[in-house]
């Protein structure tokens, strides 16, 4: 009788993008791919076509039947926005087909790259902003990560929504533009209707694209350097918590803009932040492989 070989399929499903890769039963990458966003809370039925798309990309990729494989592949995906039941009952509906299948929040899979499972957290400042840390009995907590339009104070799309809102300022005259509302005018348009226009079709992913403007004049521009200093102390809130309330002696910072705050975050806390670079599909791999507890989160 031939012996059936267990791959791992997994998938880190931001905001932005998603991230999928295809191990065989070793660990050994076999084939990757990417797509947009991985957000279920935002479009469930988006991020359902994507894993499919990433599942038929990967095993083509690969040279494998996904018809074949799939009944012996455990997949494991990390998806922003996967606590809301509603996401995740209909996507354990309808991507049925694995031999086992393991949601996770896009945050807890960063955090089970560590590899750690003691006085442990992590700090994601991308396109959002989330922390997880990991408690007694292997429970998990989420600190932040509330999504568009109500959380996420000092992620990328923030910064986009609150570049528009002094931009927006400048331009009916009541705040001096600087290099910065100069640059937005550029992108959004120089005229009422065509800024009307250009914001109503904003989305995080798209705010968040706008955060490079403020990055590339935070030397040049006080409207810049005082939007990130506003983020800086929401960071510096969540680390506050992170240390001293709940005693957390690790905490990796990650995510695409995280480095930029680096030079705001109080020298109190530096002591504790490492920001070596993690992989969360890694975290995705290690939770398929039972080297890392499953989530289990106290936010209910």
């Amino acid at each position: 009788m031939k012996k059936i070989i267990t791959h791992y399929f997994c998938i880190d499903g931001g905001e932005t993008k998603s991230i999928a890769i295809l191990y065989n039963h070793m660990g050994k990458i076999l084939s990757k791919s990417k797509s947009d966003s991985g957000n279920s809370f935002n479009d469930v039925y988006n991020v359902e076509k994507n894993i499919n798309l990433l599942w038929s990309d990967c095993c083509k990729k690969a040279n494998l039947n996904k018809n074949k494989i799939k009944f012996s592949t455990i997949a494991s995906f990390g998806l922003a926005g996967i606590r809301l039941t509603k996401s995740r009952v209909y996507l354990e509906k309808k991507i049925n087909f694995f031999k086992k299948l393991i949601l996770s929040t896009d945050g807890y899979i960063a955090l089970a790259a560590t590899s750690l499972t003691q006085s442990v957290g992590v700090l994601n400042i991308g396109t959002g902003v989330v922390s997880h840390i990991i408690l007694n009995n292997f429970y998990s907590q989420q600190i932040s990560g509330w999504g568009f339009p109500y959380g996420d104070k000092g992620g990328g799309w923030w910064i986009g929504y609150r570049i528009i809102q002094e931009t927006l300022k400048a331009k009916d005259g009541y705040v001096m533009h600087d290099v910065l509302t100069k640059k937005v005018l550029n992108v959004i348009g120089k005229k009422d209707l065509e800024i009307l226009d250009h914001i109503s079709k904003l989305k995080p992913n798209k705010l968040a694209q706008l955060s490079n403007l403020l990055f590339s004049t935070v030397n040049k521009s006080n409207m810049s350097k005082n939007i990130i200093v506003e983020g800086s102390e929401e960071i510096n809130e969540i680390l506050k918590y992170l240390i001293e309330e709940k005693k957390i002696s690790t905490i990796f910072l990650v995510g695409g803009i995280s480095k930029f705050y680096l030079p705001y975050i109080k020298k109190k806390y530096l002591k504790y932040i490492h920001s070596n670079l993690l992989n969360p599909i890694k975290g995705a791999l290690l939770i398929a492989m039972s080297k890392f507890p499953s989530e289990k989160l106290i936010n209910k």
